[in-house]
């Protein structure tokens, strides 16, 4: 099935612009997720024996999961755990409904096994996504965990950016498993700024107090936060946003987002500006995983994301101190069974360990 795709489906994607064709693999998964016969067949065939993982209080059925970019708006999280998933995350969501930047704004490089994106957060808005939600795989009723990435609308000044953090906590905390704070996306003007400390410490304490607010006002089980953090910053600031996710009892980090850098000679061919994820970003986003397992003495949980596509990238990923894993370019260019064959791996990986 890996061939079939890698040798016909893949190939007569391609010649379409990038976007049109994530907007085909988005309807196919749309049309999978309403026909639950075939869903069934499809779990069914990419069902693992089991490698599970505990953490911020939830069980993972497997360490595979689908990072946010891919299903921005909640459409087809019941298709992605079919084909194998162990969570999905999706988003990024902002209070309102945006259309993101100007087309084109996605960009493939094959050679490389790389795209660039420049979406700028476009999305359905909070509440749309969260009512879809409730509707469509209502908490409460799932067999693995929900993630919701959040973030600042594009035209919200970064003095008020923690009112929409807030706002999105809000209206998605009853729906989601664990939210994703995002500050390190390269495609909101000034969002990475958020990252430094004198706008990372006031945002954080702000979202903790919300959370605190929800759990005593309405009585909701506490939601478990997750920082996502970007590939570009230097170790120095690492320490930083590390000590602050301490001090405002942030549950794990995401490392990494997509990267501006084009340092490496073979990225020559990426003229595009946007964040560049894949293959490229395998190296630099596994130092920073392993960077932050050691400087938190492993008691910062991290989902480890940039460039995994086999088994080899898993394993590097969870050697340098990912407990969980994630996944989006891969899934382009390696095609929907990835993450059955992913999740099996890391089986056989425990297994050989014992």
């Amino acid at each position: 099935m890996n061939l079939l795709y890698e040798k016909i489906i893949r190939p007569l994607l391609f010649k379409l612009e990038a976007e049109r064709a994530h907007q085909i693999a988005a309807f196919s998964m749309r049309i999978l997720g309403k026909t639950s016969p075939l869903r069934g067949l499809v779990a069914y065939y990419c069902q693992t024996k089991s490698s599970p993982v505990r953490l911020f209080g939830l069980d993972f059925p497997n360490p595979v999961g689908l990072a946010a970019g891919m299903d921005k708006n909640g459409e087809f999280i019941k298709s992605a755990f079919a084909l194998g998933f162990g969570h999905v995350e999706i988003g990024t969501i902002t209070p309102q409904r945006q259309l993101g930047n100007a087309r084109p704004r996605l960009f493939r490089y094959p050679s490389v096994n790389g795209i660039v994106n420049r979406m700028g957060f476009n999305n359905d808005g909070a509440e749309i996504v969260a009512d879809r939600i409730k509707r469509n795989y209502p908490k409460g009723k799932r067999n693995a965990p929900l993630g919701i990435n959040i973030g600042k609308a594009k035209t919200t000044d970064l003095d008020q950016a923690a009112e929409d953090y807030i706002t999105c906590f809000k209206i998605v905390a009853e729906q989601a498993d664990y939210i994703a704070i995002n500050v390190s996306s390269p495609n909101t003007r000034s969002l990475r700024t958020l990252q430094k400390p004198d706008r990372l410490e006031p945002l954080l304490n702000a979202i903790n107090q919300a959370r605190k607010d929800i759990l005593s006002k309405m009585g909701q089980q506490r939601v478990p936060v997750l920082l996502k953090i970007s590939p570009d910053e230097s170790f120095r600031a690492l320490d930083i946003v590390l000590e602050l996710a301490f001090l405002h009892e942030i549950d794990g980090i995401i490392a990494t987002n997509s990267t501006i850098s084009r340092a490496e000679p073979n990225l020559a061919c990426c003229t595009e500006s946007g964040g560049l994820s894949g293959s490229p970003l395998r190296k630099r986003s596994t130092e920073v995983v392993r960077y932050l397992a050691k400087a938190s003495g492993g008691q910062m949980p991290i989902i480890g994301v940039g460039g995994i596509h086999d088994a080899m990238s898993v394993g590097e990923k969870m050697d340098a101190g990912a407990s969980l894993i994630q996944l989006y370019s891969g899934f382009v260019y390696k095609g929907p069974l990835l993450a059955k064959s992913l999740a099996r791996s890391t089986v056989h990986r425990r297994q050989n360990s014992m």
